[in-house]
């Protein structure tokens, strides 16, 4: 897969040497399709937005994230009221369009633990949620339906040499499955993006010490 996006990057050098008569050639066999970068925005924006009034959504923040399965949008989402609680709690809608959204009658659906830039997968028929806790800390939580979750603790990431990576923040998780083992892309201190790798989900080792990104 990342040999993939090599590929396209060299395709992209190429178009750039070859002039006009051969851009159009290499791009036909290259370029990414137009639902992937050819946006138009929606004239009804925003789609789902915090409250604004005084509940525990009054806010919303950070990354949500949508999967669909079969007819229905699922959209885990992070809220907070400033005015009550620092704490971002993780909220769920649903949708049938992708435009008019439904918050589910018991958000917050998850109390114990600070829940926000999340990712969720869904692997062998469970759902796993890679997101950012209290300061910035990446950690994992599992479901069997997508609204009931266990916190699974925080990531244990790992140097190249299996030491533990230094003390402080590493977020912004987000997950690759491929041939049987899980690719964790992971930010610190918004200076740049780490890989690491796991094949069990509990201790998961940097591929490289230098930044990827």
């Amino acid at each position: 897969m990342i040999h993939k996006y090599l590929l396209l990057l060299m395709a992209g050098v190429v178009m750039l040497a070859c002039g006009p008569q051969k851009k159009k050639e290499v791009q036909t066999l290259t370029a990414f399709p137009e639902e992937l970068v050819d946006f138009v925005p929606y004239d009804h924006n925003p789609v789902f937005a915090g409250t604004n009034k005084n509940t525990w959504d009054k806010m919303i923040r950070e990354r949500g994230y949508i999967l669909k399965e079969g007819d229905l949008y699922r959209l885990w989402y992070t809220g907070y009221n400033p005015d009550s609680s620092e704490t971002k709690y993780l909220g769920y809608a649903t949708s049938n369009d992708g435009i008019h959204w439904t918050r589910y009658p018991g958000n917050p659906i998850h109390r114990t633990s600070w829940v926000e830039d999340m990712q969720v997968v869904k692997h062998d028929g469970r759902y796993y949620m890679f997101a950012e806790g209290k300061n910035d800390i990446a950690h994992m939580l599992t479901s069997a339906d997508g609204i009931n979750w266990k916190e699974e603790g925080a990531l244990d990431i790992r140097q190249t040499d299996g030491n533990p990576i230094s003390r402080g923040p590493y977020g912004t998780p987000t997950i690759w499955i491929e041939n049987g083992k899980w690719y964790l892309f992971y930010e610190r201190r918004d200076a740049g993006i780490w890989l690491a790798v796991s094949n069990d989900r509990k201790i998961w080792r940097n591929v490289t010490s230098d930044v990827i990104l």
